[in-house]
């Protein structure tokens, strides 16, 4: 049943897209859920195995993002679900398996001391030795990095100008509690823990050309300066993580900017999102101005392998973000210039649900979330973007057109993909010599 109208605007934005999400499901059914090359099934015992993508090839490292929404309402809810065992965690867990990354991203995994969520679902859903409901096996990767945010923790501002403080929308990041909505990297391969780098308190002002927002009725700055000097860049975090593979050291560059919306005319989200990004193109041009946690200045030596990868909630053609700095981003000469990840249920689902879909630009093939059809359309959010001496072999978006699934283990796959409103985007690289 849908929310009423008074439940539905005291969820947090999240909750709201999600809401709507399951209602177009409902409406048009779940026959554009899902696209990539399945058309093959293997009996397992009882049931049915089915793999959503090709299996990797020799010599080639599968890097992934993917955004699993697990998250809760409370501080501990997380921990406490996962430890007695959690539906939609099996259901993310099984997407996962299917694919087979080496290395994954996560996005909005509630953050616990010392990474205790990250392990946890490691452990127990990833690495459980069981078949899971796509009848995919265990896949462990048992390197991980999890590390503070900034959503949830609290400024002592009033940073929403609404009279109150310690509200979601004061906290340095959005968020209910310090952690919500957290980040991870997972891994197959060792981590180098000692040159991981990690931006959580980068400041805002410290940014040359910095999109300070502005009120627009006023034409004053929307901070105050004292504000403006105490607000940290990331919405979460911005992470260096490197990752000893069996091709060399690659560089994961994870962030997830905050979402361009939830503000009013002075746009201090869209100007942030904008900003984030901007800090990743300046990481890669090994801008001097950046400096990480511990007092290290400087971005991404120019001889470094590297990806960037996560939920950066900026579409190139469509959505409410500002989006010349996500196609500055994708232009950039560190980079490999290529084809988005696509798929056919991307292209399916727009077609079908309709609405602002049918006013959107770009390609719906690459979409990578599916939200609310009558404000926002699906879009192309969530990247993996390789460095430009990897060459890519393949890639693609976990979004399986009806017809690419085998009629007996549709029910399952639409419920593991039911669990978020977001699609896993993976990336087939070989390391160029």
């Amino acid at each position: 049943m849908a929310p009423s109208a008074k439940a539905f605007l005291r969820q947090t934005p999240g909750q709201r897209w999600r809401a709507w999400w399951r209602i177009v499901l409902c409406t048009v059914g779940l026959t554009p859920l899902l696209a990539l090359g399945m058309g093959k099934k293997v009996a397992r015992g009882q049931g049915v195995s089915v793999r959503l993508v090709p299996p990797p090839g020799e010599g080639m490292l599968r890097i992934a993002t993917f955004n699993v929404s697990l998250h809760r309402e409370k501080e501990g809810e997380l921990t406490a679900d996962l430890e007695q065992g959690d539906d939609q965690a099996e259901r993310i867990a099984a997407l996962v398996r299917n694919v087979q990354p080496d290395i994954l991203v996560v996005n909005e995994l509630d953050y616990a001391a010392d990474g205790a969520n990250v392990g946890l679902w490691e452990r127990r859903y990833l690495a459980k030795d069981n078949l899971d409901l796509l009848g995919s096996a265990s896949w462990p990767m048992p390197h991980h990095f999890s590390a503070e945010v900034n959503t949830g923790q609290p400024s002592g501002l009033d940073l929403d100008r609404d009279g109150k403080k310690g509200e979601p929308e004061d906290a340095w990041g959005y968020g209910r509690f310090p952690g919500q909505y957290g980040m991870a990297v997972l891994s197959r391969f060792p981590i180098d823990d000692a040159h991981v780098r990690t931006f959580r308190k980068l400041k805002w002002s410290s940014m040359p050309h910095a999109l300070r927002p502005r009120d627009p009725q006023t034409g004053q700055w929307y901070y105050a300066d004292a504000v403006w000097q105490a607000l940290y860049l990331p919405s979460k975090s911005f992470w260096d993580v490197p990752v000893a593979t069996p091709q060399g050291i690659v560089h994961v560059l994870a962030s997830h900017p905050t979402p361009p919306a939830f503000d009013g005319p002075e746009d201090r989200n869209g100007c942030r999102n904008h900003d984030e990004i901007q800090l990743l193109i300046d990481y890669l041009d090994d801008a001097a101005w950046i400096v990480d946690d511990e007092g290290r200045a400087g971005g991404l030596p120019p001889d470094a392998l590297f990806f960037v990868a996560g939920d950066l909630n900026c579409d190139p053609l469509d959505g409410e973000s500002r989006h010349e700095v996500v196609e500055r981003l994708l232009a950039h000469r560190r980079l490999r210039q290529g084809p988005a990840p696509r798929s056919r249920g991307g292209e399916m689902a727009a077609a079908q649900q309709g609405g602002v879909n049918s006013q959107h630009r770009g390609d719906p093939a690459a979409d990578t979330a599916d939200f609310n059809d009558r404000s926002v359309g699906n879009l192309r959010v969530d990247y993996v973007l390789p460095c430009r001496t990897m060459q890519v072999v393949r890639s693609g978006v976990v979004w399986p057109a009806a017809d690419e699934v085998p009629h007996e283990v549709r029910g399952s796959v639409a419920r593991a993909m039911q669990a978020t409103d977001h699609r896993l985007v993976w990336v087939d690289v070989q390391i160029r010599e």
